[in-house]
């Protein structure tokens, strides 16, 4: 299926998520503004924020998913089971804190996007608007897996309390984009009305969905911009990281997604909140942070849009926790950032400024190290750039017939490169990104 072309804006983006908890030792959107400047000087231009709004405190463990009670932090109040979705959490801070936040990002040419949460609900907003979530024959509330209310999008009041949740924020705070939570668990025509009404004042609106664009590539015909892609972080760029998965599987899950939606965009990221939290201590950059280097070089060079998790540029190793108490997770900030804060800088400069990462066409080369390396050619009318990482702890010498046409090329990016007859070699966790004329 062709989806709608994506527009400039969301082709140039470059998405930066704050997890409130463990972004300051505050944990508040005060804090977290004083920190934009930093967020600016990575690259990104979107600036995504994990759930503020009013989270349950119901401390019925029945009513919590398996994650909360795993976790050992006790802590009624997960973000992502709302008790009142206009209010914001006292935890977090006011309306007013978050009006300006979003004013000191636009200063910073910065959007800003909220995260919607409207698969489930808190026990609360359950006893508060039964209306609103579905029951079993015996009148309870039924329980999705994550032991939260489900919503009933059968009920119209339900619908219009949601839509005019989604004007709200844009109206009031002038937010530029919501991250749907669990979004392909909410009917799609719920979703188009949404963003219908939010594009009569605000056209260049940005919708991205917790969802993959292969089960439901019609999401972005009218509704959404961006598609999460989990098989690329979750289940196939983790499992590189730490069971040593053979890289090829990258190449695999693309070319699903593009079987699905051929001109889709997906997030392409190496860690977000959710692998942050179920990692415990062996997040990625504990594992190795010049792998996580060179899958970064990946993620921002191949079609998609990059996105990266707080802490990044500070190489930060900490145990981060969706559900851990005011300060007691946070990000160690203890590291000199100045070296990746200037690499991330750089990957946004190449995938906004070089034409063929702009527009191209992807293309996966064909070359005798898949297990190690993976290896692409974006193609633009009258330009091509060349992308080569090698995500083994191993150096390879990698035979690769497509290279020929680009060893005197104009180096973009490089780590641990050399030319070789009929080929290229790369140390461990080494990349290169070369371009060419056509």
């Amino acid at each position: 299926m062709r989806v709608k072309e994506a527009s400039d804006a969301v082709r140039k983006a470059v998405i930066y998520q704050i997890n409130l908890r463990v972004f300051t030792k505050e944990g508040t959107i005060a804090a977290a503004e004083t920190y934009l400047p930093d967020v600016a000087a990575t690259g990104a231009d979107i600036v995504y924020l994990c759930p503020f709004t009013e989270s349950d405190d119901d401390p019925t463990q029945e009513y919590w998913s398996t994650r909360q009670r795993r976790s050992g932090c006790m802590n009624p109040r997960n973000p992502y089971r709302v008790m009142d979705y206009f209010k914001i959490d006292p935890e977090y801070g006011t309306m007013e804190d978050f009006k300006s936040f979003v004013k000191a990002a636009h200063k910073l040419n910065l959007k800003v996007m909220m995260d919607l949460i409207y698969m489930h609900a808190g026990p609360t907003f359950g006893k508060k608007f039964p209306q609103f979530v579905k029951h079993d024959v015996d009148g309870k509330p039924v329980l999705n897996s994550y032991n939260f209310c489900t919503i009933d999008f059968d009920a119209p009041e339900l619908r219009e309390h949601l839509w005019e949740n989604m004007l709200y924020f844009v109206t009031e705070c002038g937010i530029d984009g919501y991250r749907c939570d669990c979004g392909g668990s909410v009917p799609l025509d719920f979703w188009v009305e949404g963003v219908r009404r939010i594009k009569k004042i605000r056209p260049d609106f940005l919708m991205l969905n917790e969802h993959e664009i292969m089960s439901r590539p019609e999401d972005q015909l009218e509704a959404f911009d961006i598609n999460y892609s989990q098989w690329w972080v979750m289940y196939t760029m983790r499992d590189i990281f730490v069971y040593g998965m053979p890289t090829h599987a990258l190449e695999m899950v693309w070319k699903n997604e593009h079987a699905a939606a051929e001109n889709g965009m997906s997030l392409r990221c190496i860690e977000h909140h959710d692998t942050a939290n179920d990692m415990y201590y062996n997040r990625v950059e504990k594992i190795s942070s010049p792998k996580c280097e060179a899958a970064l070089v990946l993620c921002y060079c191949i079609d998609g849009v990059p996105f990266i998790y707080n802490g990044c540029e500070y190489k930060d190793t900490s145990r981060h926790s969706i559900f851990g108490l005011k300060g007691q997770f946070t990000i160690d900030r203890s590291r000199d950032p100045s070296e990746r804060m200037a690499f991330l800088r750089r990957l946004a400069e190449i995938h906004r400024t070089e034409k063929a990462i702009l527009y191209g066409v992807t293309r996966w080369v064909a070359h005798d190290r898949k297990a190690s390396v993976a290896a692409i050619v974006r193609s633009a009318s009258d330009e091509e750039v060349f992308c080569a990482v090698n995500l083994s702890n191993e150096k390879q010498a990698v035979r690769c017939d497509d290279f020929a046409g680009f060893a005197e090329g104009d180096m973009l990016l490089e780590r641990g490169f050399t030319k070789k007859e009929n080929g290229l070699t790369l140390d461990a966790n080494g990349f290169v990104v070369i371009r060419r004329k056509k």
